[in-house]
């Protein structure tokens, strides 16, 4: 090198951005009480990648989810709800959000919300629950 030449050597910071949502914010379902989510519709699956492969780990780091209901990290990008969702009087909503992390360190959290409408019964005159109520 040249007298007065000095050598720069850049060093990238390497993975920096977090995992990339494929599931959308916001409503993931309307569900009743009483029977799986699974029988009403199917388990909701929530994804996202991470573009350096650096994997992805989900958490509910606000909110709830509905009662009787629980998430579980798939280990393959994506995490499942499933469950049966407790009894409600009236329509509940639920709001939380799960945050999607990488390993190393970079996160990103979405918005979600879960929506149990109370079961009806028949004609009031005897409290019996029909099915085609359900």
């Amino acid at each position: 090198m040249p007298l007065g030449a000095y050598k720069l050597a850049i060093y990238s910071a390497g993975d920096t951005s977090p995992p990339v949502w494929s599931t959308a914010a916001g409503t993931l379902g309307t569900f009743r009480p009483g029977k799986t989510i699974a029988s009403q519709s199917a388990d909701i699956t929530v994804a996202a990648s991470d573009e350096e492969g650096n994997g992805e780990t989900f958490t509910i780091t606000s909110g709830s989810l509905p009662t009787g209901l629980s998430m579980v990290d798939n280990g393959n990008g994506t995490a499942t709800i499933s469950g049966t969702p407790g009894q409600v009087t009236s329509s509940t909503v639920s709001s939380f959000d799960i945050s999607v992390a990488d390993t190393k360190g970079n996160s990103d959290a979405r918005s979600f919300s879960i929506t149990i409408q109370p079961n009806y019964f028949g004609d009031g005159s005897d409290g019996a629950y029909t099915g085609g109520n359900d």
